[in-house]
C-alpha cells in the first residue's frame, strides 16, 4: 500500500468515525456515551518445555460504563485457554461470565461458552489480526441456549516512533438463532474503533490502547441503540 493511498484509507476511517461522534443523530436510534475498559492478559504455560510451551493462557477482565458513563452497566470476566499451531495461528477454548445492569430493566447473569481460530501476521504495510469466536450463551431470563457468531478484524501500523502505533478494528456480531431472551437471528450489532496504542516497555509485554468505539446494536423490538464509547485497554503479554 502506498503512502498516498493509506493516508487515503486513515483519512475515510476518521470521517466515518466523526460522523458517529455524539451530536451526529441517527433518527430511530437511541444514543448513549459510554466508558469501557478491559485488562487482557495471554502467557505460556511453559516456555521452556517442550511439551506445554504451545500451550497459553488467557484471561481478561472489563468494567463498562453506560448512560453517559454514569453507572456501572455492565462487567466480564473472560478466561481461557490456546493451544498455537503456528506461528500464525492458534486455537482456543474458553469461558466467560457476564453481569448486566440495563437501566430501567432487571438485571441479567450470563455464561458462555466460547471457542475461536486465531490469526495474525506483519507485513511491510502493517499487522492484521482475525479471531472468529462461536458463543454459546446462558442468561438467567431465558431458558435457550444463544448461539451467536462473531468476526473481529484488526489492522495496526507503526508510527513514526517505535513505541506508537495506529489501532484500527472492527466486529460484526451475528446471531444464529432466536432465543426466549431476547436474541433475534441475524444481524446483532457491529463495534468499530479507531485508536492509537503505545508500548510501555523495551520487550513489548505490556501496552496500552485509547480511542473511539462506535456499536450499533439492531433490536427487533425496541429501537437500535448506538453507543459512543471512550475504550481503554491494557495488554499484558509473557
Amino acid at each position: 500500500m502506498s503512502a498516498t493511498n493509506f493516508v487515503k484509507v486513515i483519512a475515510l476511517v476518521l470521517s466515518t468515525a466523526g460522523l458517529m461522534l455524539p451530536g451526529a443523530a441517527v433518527s430511530g436510534v437511541d444514543e448513549d456515551f459510554s466508558v469501557w475498559g478491559a485488562i487482557q492478559g495471554q502467557g505460556s504455560f511453559d516456555r521452556d518445555n517442550p511439551s506445554l510451551k504451545n500451550w497459553q493462557w488467557w484471561m481478561e477482565g472489563q468494567g463498562r460504563f453506560s448512560n453517559d458513563a454514569n453507572r456501572l452497566g455492565q462487567s466480564i470476566i473472560r478466561p481461557g485457554i490456546g493451544y498455537q499451531l503456528s506461528e500464525t495461528t492458534s486455537i482456543w477454548l474458553g469461558y466467560g461470565w457476564i453481569l448486566t445492569r440495563p437501566l430501567g430493566r432487571a438485571e441479567t447473569d450470563e455464561h458462555r461458552i466460547w471457542q475461536q481460530l486465531n490469526w495474525k501476521d506483519s507485513f511491510s504495510w502493517g499487522g492484521l489480526f482475525s479471531r472468529t469466536r462461536l458463543e454459546q450463551r446462558f442468561l438467567s431470563n431465558g431458558d435457550d441456549t444463544g448461539w451467536r457468531f462473531r468476526q473481529f478484524t484488526k489492522y495496526t501500523r507503526p508510527l513514526k516512533w517505535e513505541w506508537l502505533y495506529l489501532s484500527l478494528w472492527d466486529e460484526v456480531f451475528v446471531n444464529i438463532n432466536t432465543t426466549d431472551f431476547g436474541a433475534e437471528s441475524g444481524f446483532g450489532q457491529n463495534r468499530a474503533f479507531v485508536g492509537l496504542g503505545v508500548f510501555l516497555d523495551s520487550d513489548k509485554h505490556f501496552r496500552f490502547e485509547l480511542g473511539y468505539m462506535n456499536q450499533f446494536v439492531a433490536n427487533e423490538t425496541r429501537p437500535d441503540v448506538m453507543n459512543h464509547i471512550i475504550s481503554t485497554n491494557l495488554f499484558i503479554r509473557y
